[in-house]
């Protein structure tokens, strides 16, 4: 049986990287791929465990052990760049398609940075990124190998495409990379080889021409290119040039599917998503009252049913996106609950609480803030953005469309996390329109804490200052200036008094609590992300012992589905135990962002 290349590398990495693959699969894989015995095999291991793992560079290992013959044959990616403003079941379609054409073993979608030079492009590139997040999450299996990359979403400025597509094969050495463009791009008046890129050697005073320069020559040679064709744009072909594309570069190929599949097109695109919404915005503009108006905002996204992802659709609704300000919903001030937290992972149970917050109606909306890094907190090791998407994918999979709860971005993007007050005071600052209440448990209200004594950054402090300077308490203002929304926790009662017969008057003056409408009873649980890591933690374990196991059996041949078995990794046992505990999509983005593999 010989070892597929892509598997070969994944096998490699996850020994060295977790020790997730026992040492008899990677020495039977060797086998595969050499013509060494197991003694050979063993002894070349036993020099590589003598590495320390920091100073293993897995793709040089393979370079030099193999030769770019097998670097060459795996982990061929497509690069599906665009605005995806918004994305649409189209766009899903065609990843699908490069994937089912077996050109490409992964798909990536890339969403633009922001763009300048399109005016028109207005949804900032966060939200393109995350609506992609969402629908690839919602839409596929975990498996399926279509991706959403992060590389220009936090950019100041969109990459030319030899510069994105550099940064992709510096970051992924070895790995091959494709960018996929559409016959159109290949028509009189537009030509490729000259396609520029930001002059970085620029700087004020040389000549205004050059601070671009002409990359695209280099891009064709560098680079491969998959050309799907396009209904009303062909290409001529002649004797020497039968595929008609040799003359707009030498690494060009079309897109062709197996034989006996037919490649799925349609006309759908984001262009038109964004013409029904605003024709759908000159019924809102003439609606008269507010009750008519917010039917009508819902209305406004019944064109659009089915092009794009249910989920996707919820995104848009709670943003309000691809509408004018004339026909978007009159600002009125409103109620909103803050419910902050690690969210690592988001789970049932707060998706649960959020709901039973709106429930209660003590507000008028939650909103879900996951907060910026905790250098306090060494074992918060998941990056923001990807808590923050998490959240994201799991509110628009889970509630319906205008179900008001939302997830803020306020501190994802900060270096690191903010003091309760002062994210209220941005939030504040930010929404003058809104009065918020921060929801704590009543765990937060037992003997030894004190959140009169809560501290902030002491934004006046400079080196040099006293150390016990760098925060000051900010407990006391925050107590007075917000209102705090307290939930009873099992185990956590506060005494009550015929003074204070609510039990929160001793800890600030505009406390309350939680409190459902009549013949309602608050849904509550035990599950938390701690619990979702724990399952992680105890899933890996026992995989392990079994590999430890296998290991152990030293002269026993693998078959061939014990072999992908192992290439593939744990994850399937792992997310068994997921399932009911945090939404699908969540269990997918999960899977292809490779989270919470070593907890």
């Amino acid at each position: 049986m010989a070892a597929e290349p892509s598997a070969v590398r994944d096998c490699f990495r996850r020994y060295f990287d977790n020790r997730t693959v026992p040492k008899k699969v990677l020495r039977q894989t060797l086998q595969q791929i050499t013509s060494w015995d197991s003694s050979t095999a063993d002894e070349f291991l036993s020099s590589l465990d003598a590495v320390g793992d920091g100073d293993l560079n897995v793709d040089e290992l393979l370079r030099s052990l193999f030769g770019d013959a097998l670097q060459s044959k795996q982990n061929r990616v497509a690069i599906y760049g665009g605005a995806f403003d918004p994305v649409t079941n189209a766009h899903l379609t065609m990843a699908a398609q490069i994937v089912q054409s077996n050109c490409a073993d992964e798909v990536w979608l890339v969403p633009s940075g922001p763009r300048p030079d399109k005016p028109k492009l207005k949804t900032p590139a966060v939200d393109r990124y995350c609506m992609c997040q969402v629908a690839v999450n919602t839409v596929f299996t975990q498996d399926f190998p279509v991706k959403v990359s992060d590389e220009e979403c936090l950019l100041d400025e969109a990459l030319a495409t030899y510069d994105l597509l550099c940064k992709l094969r510096e970051k992924h050495p070895g790995w091959n990379f494709s960018f996929v463009i559409g016959s159109d791009w290949l028509q009189p008046g537009t030509n490729m080889a000259e396609w520029d890129s930001k002059n970085l050697d620029w700087k004020p005073g040389d000549p205004e021409d050059q601070q671009r320069i002409v990359t695209g020559h280099k891009m064709l040679t560098e680079f491969d290119f998959l050309v799907v064709k396009r209904p009303g744009y062909d290409v001529d072909s002649t004797p020497d040039d039968p595929t008609g594309l040799m003359k707009f570069g030498p690494r060009m190929s079309w897109l062709k599917m197996p034989e006996g599949m037919t490649f799925i097109e349609g006309n759908l695109s984001s262009s038109e998503i964004r013409k029904r919404t605003q024709a759908e915005d000159r019924v809102q503009e003439a609606a008269q009252n507010l009750k008519t108006r917010v039917m009508s905002h819902l209305e406004a996204l019944r064109p659009i049913e089915g092009l794009v992802p249910r989920a996707v659709l919820s995104y848009i609704r709670r943003h309000s996106f691809y509408v004018s300000p004339s026909a978007a919903l009159p600002a009125s001030r409103k109620r909103v609950a803050i419910y902050g937290g690690g969210f690592d992972p988001v789970t049932n149970s707060h998706l649960t609480c959020a709901a039973e917050i709106i429930h209660s109606q003590c507000v008028d909306a939650a909103w879900l803030v996951p907060c910026g890094p905790r250098p306090d907190k060494p074992r918060l090791k998941t990056p923001p953005i990807d808590r923050y998407c998490m959240c994201k994918i799991a509110v628009n999979f889970s509630f319906s469309v205008d179900f008001p709860i939302m997830v803020s971005d306020i501190e994802c993007f900060s270096k690191e996390a903010f003091a309760t007050y002062d994210l209220l005071c941005s939030l504040k600052d930010k929404h003058p329109d809104t009065d918020f209440s921060f929801v704590i448990g009543s765990d937060w209200l037992q003997p030894g804490a004190n959140m009169a004594e809560w501290e902030s950054k002491n934004w006046d402090w400079k080196p040099g200052d006293p150390e016990e300077n760098k925060t000051i308490v900010t407990g006391d203002k925050m107590l007075q200036e917000f209102d705090f929304l307290v939930i009873h926790r099992p185990g956590y009662d506060v005494a009550r008094t015929p003074d204070d017969p609510t039990g929160l008057k001793q800890f600030g003056p505009r406390l309350s609590w939680l409190v459902m409408p009549e013949g309602m009873t608050f849904i509550e649980g035990n599950l938390s992300s701690t619990e979702i890591r724990k399952r992680l933690t105890i899933t890996s374990k026992s995989s392990q012992a079994s590999l430890d196991r296998l290991d152990d059996d030293h002269d026993a041949v693998l078959t061939r589905e014990e072999f992908v078995e192992f290439q593939e990794g744990h994850h399937d046992r792992a997310n068994w135990g997921l399932n009911g505990l945090t939404p699908p999509g969540v269990i997918s983005y999960m899977h292809r962002r490779s989270l919470y593999q070593s907890v």
